[in-house]
């Protein structure tokens, strides 16, 4: 007898998304025991998964590579520039001095500072990495010293500091520069005493913490206007790194590319890629004020964009770096206005562009109009009548860059 009429049918409905769910959960576990499988084969080699440049081991092959005590395959580079820090990161490794990376953004100042806590005798114990500007300086104090419950409003409990977090191993503070001077006072006296005190708490805990400083401007600068400690600055400036910018070693740039797009291509589950011979070119003949981060960036767009194709073209590459990154030229400002001002203002505009569109396609019109959103025959209408010619236009312009 059906005592409650349809609950056969709610229960067999119950049964069945019970399953499903049943499924899912079991996806899920099976995806999280093959990623702890994959962070366990991490931590036991962990210098060769540092974020941002494992490679084939890419340097191995290098003469003067081999030639190093340690491994440093994941900072990627051949130029005289890179062997100098790799040259001085091998014999400040195995030391507990302080050492103070300084160098633009996107040199990777924090790859070095791994490559060298992963190289030395702390590697089995933490690295524990912070931005010091990305913190207010109210809690920054909380932050690297922890604090007992109830010291300050939201103190639920008690919490660790980051130098307690880092005993026994390495803290990395990056942007120190920003950190304000009341901030860098107490930091000096824990560096001096190896002691902190939590807030909150009157009681006094010993620490052993090897430090990495980071700054993106010259501290010594800094020091000379008294917006930096001077005692700080001799503290932690034991060893200095300096990390080249990406424009004052070129020579990598083809190197670094060959890696990100490999990267690139097998995070994005995308076939194997080769970059055309233009790509290169252009790359070469910008700065890059980012740095080796922007050029990351850079080719993980162009990967993306390529789809399924085999090779990278040039007609993909961001405008500002195709156009080297030179400042555009002034907005067109008549002398007078008339009747024909708008017409010419237009046509300069559009000679512009199709200038530029043409450059990147190499002189191919078909492209080029694809890339303006115009049929090939709309494209050699407005050429004629702007005067343009793409063989004259295009050499024009290489001729004067």
């Amino acid at each position: 007898m059906d005592f409650y009429p349809g609950a056969y049918k709610a229960l067999a409905k119950e049964n069945a998304r019970l399953k499903r769910e049943l499924t899912r959960v079991k996806k899920q576990l099976n995806e999280a025991l093959a990623r702890l499988k994959e962070l366990q084969h991490k931590a036991d080699d962990p210098a060769r998964f540092l974020d941002g440049g494992v490679g084939e081991r890419a340097g191995s092959s290098s003469p003067w590579r081999r030639k190093l005590r340690y491994n440093y395959d994941a900072i990627i580079g051949e130029s005289p520039a890179i062997r100098e820090v790799l040259e001085t990161l091998d014999r400040v490794v195995d030391s507990d001095l302080p050492v103070l990376i300084q160098g633009e953004s996107g040199t990777g100042k924090e790859l070095v500072a791994r490559a060298i806590h992963y190289n030395s005798p702390r590697r089995n114990k933490p690295f524990v990495a912070e931005n010091c500007g990305a913190i207010p300086d109210s809690l920054l104090e909380s932050e690297f010293f922890g604090h007992v419950k109830g010291s300050f409003s939201g103190a639920t409990s008690d919490k660790k500091g980051l130098f307690e977090i880092a005993d026994g191993g390495t803290l990395f503070l990056d942007e120190i520069s920003n950190m304000s001077r009341e901030m860098q006072k107490k930091l000096l006296r824990v560096l001096e005493t190896n002691e902190i005190r939590k807030v909150g708490s009157t009681e006094i805990v010993r620490v052993d913490v090897r430090i990495i400083s980071a700054s993106n401007t010259d501290l010594s600068a800094l020091v000379e206007k008294g917006r930096f400690r001077q005692d700080l600055f001799f503290r932690i400036n034991t060893i200095v790194v300096e990390m080249p910018p990406l424009r004052k070693r070129k020579e990598d740039i083809p190197i670094l590319v060959d890696h990100f797009v490999e990267k690139a291509a097998r995070k994005m589950m995308r076939p194997a890629k080769r970059v055309s011979p233009k790509v290169i070119e252009i790359f070469m003949d910008y700065d890059w004020p980012g740095n080796v981060r922007e050029l990351e960036n850079e080719v993980y767009r162009l990967v993306a964009l390529s789809g399924t194709e085999e090779e990278i073209s040039a007609d993909l590459v961001s405008a500002h770096i195709v156009s080297g990154g030179r400042v555009p030229e002034k907005p067109f400002v008549p002398e007078k206005i008339d009747e024909t001002t708008l017409r010419k203002a237009v046509a300069r505009a559009e000679r512009e562009v199709i200038v530029q569109a043409l450059e990147r396609t190499g002189g191919n019109r078909s492209k080029a109009a694809r890339l303006l959103g115009l049929s090939p025959a709309g494209l050699i209408k407005k050429m004629e009548a702007l005067g343009l010619t793409v063989i004259t236009k295009v050499k024009q312009r290489e001729q004067k860059s």
